[in-house]
């Protein structure tokens, strides 16, 4: 009873801003331009042709994702046919994605005994504007996080041991890894990095077979894709592509990882001569990339290609994003190797013309503060005013994303 009450504020806050995305229910809160209620709409339809035909064209509803969200959904409206219980179900569903990411984080750093601090950061993502939005329109990004989390939970669990031979945590670990891929196929990319792990540790027998098991578990996504192509070519797919995807996914990412680095150099965290090399590099990188950028008509770059427009009237904003996340990167790599398949996958892992802010947001914040190893999450597991700080940041950007500040400018 005593530890509860060592933390009793924070677990309000937890409750609070569960509470705060049920109460946006009810609104039907959305994105501006209704993104998330109309993908609800018309894959509606979709759920419904599931449930007479397995491998109904998911093309005709304008879906151009792997269907297991969906076909667990056709289970589901067998039983519930009212739309709106449905989302309200679902959005309830939604709390276990920050309940296991503070399982998972709290497990993972025993030694630090401010699980009040772990509540805070967990807290964050309801605030994050394309969880709310998918959450309350029953989209499968929720979907393909959850199993994606379930995934890391037992990947931290083969670490703590990490056997050379094949253990229950390790296929575990695939299964639910698979299921997200099954959900959204882009989450085969992380395969890389894990597989990595994997092949530092077991022997190279075990790993042969995981590889198989790994290729075999894929066989029913390329069956789908070979059935319904446009799950690949519908993704906007192009080397043209090259220059916009590297300038606009390290700059919708910057909206994550901003207030991370902000709140490190608040407290005197990072040191600035180990700052420089990667900004220089950033710098050149960078330039290059502009020389041969034309953003017109361009669906990419999120909120901060969207504010270096309508702020600007430019790109300069927008290339600074890119710049800023593309030099924390580069430092994080600096910091651990090991970093380098992971940061490197996120980057590269959308190659298309198309890329929206839901893509990233808040799969880059799970990935920071679960896989990424870096000193720069330290000070929110030990200093709980930077815990709040960075709750604080994600209000304030929920705020100004809901109250549509940006087509006011």
């Amino acid at each position: 009873m005593s530890k509860f009450y060592n933390y009793k504020n924070e677990l309000v806050i937890f409750l609070l801003s569960f509470l705060s995305l049920i109460y946006s229910f009810f609104l039907n809160e959305d994105g501006t331009g209704g993104g998330a209620r109309g993908d609800f709409e018309v894959t509606y339809g979709f759920i419904l042709a599931l449930q007479k035909n397995l491998l109904a064209n998911p093309t005709e509803w304008t879906l151009v994702h792997t269907p297991l969200h969906f076909f667990i959904l056709s289970l589901i409206t067998r039983l519930i046919d009212n739309t709106y219980i449905l989302r309200f179900l679902f959005c309830i569903f939604s709390i276990s994605i920050p309940v296991i990411f503070y399982l998972i984080i709290s497990k993972s750093h025993k030694k630090n005994k401010k699980k009040e601090n772990f509540l805070l950061i967990s807290s964050c993502i309801f605030f994050i504007p394309s969880f709310r939005y998918t959450s309350i329109w029953c989209n499968d990004l929720i979907t393909s996080i959850f199993f994606f989390l379930i995934s890391i939970y037992f990947f931290k669990k083969w670490e703590i041991k990490r056997k050379k031979n094949i253990d229950k945590y390790l296929l575990l670990q695939i299964i639910f890894l698979v299921l997200a891929t099954y959900t959204r196929q882009y989450f085969a990319v992380f395969f890389i990095y894990f597989l990595n792990e994997y092949y530092k540790v077991l022997n190279f027998k075990n790993f042969v077979q995981l590889f198989g098991i790994c290729i075999f578990s894929s066989i029913p996504v390329f069956f789908y894709t070979y059935k319904f192509p446009e799950l690949l070519t519908g993704q906007h797919i192009s080397i043209g592509a090259i220059n916009y995807f590297l300038l606009g996914n390290p700059a919708i990412m910057f909206a994550t990882i901003f207030p991370i680095i902000a709140i490190n150099f608040l407290y005197k965290k990072i040191s600035y001569k180990k700052i420089l090399v990667p900004c220089l590099a950033s710098f050149f990188l960078i330039y290059i990339l502009s020389l041969n950028f034309n953003g017109t008509n361009w669906k990419g770059g999120g909120i901060n290609y969207l504010l270096s427009q309508k702020l600007f009237h430019n790109n300069i904003y927008f290339y600074f994003c890119s710049f800023f996340t593309i030099s924390i990167f580069i430092y994080l790599i600096a910091e651990n190797k090991d970093n380098l398949i992971i940061l490197t996958t996120l980057i590269f892992m959308f190659f298309s013309y198309q890329v929206y802010q839901r893509y990233y947001d808040p799969m880059f914040f799970i990935i920071f503060f679960l896989i990424v190893k870096t000193k720069l999450t330290e000070i929110f597991y030990r200093k709980k005013s930077a815990s709040y700080l960075l709750l604080l940041y994600y209000f304030l950007f929920y705020i100004g994303t809901i109250s549509k500040l940006i087509y006011k400018l």
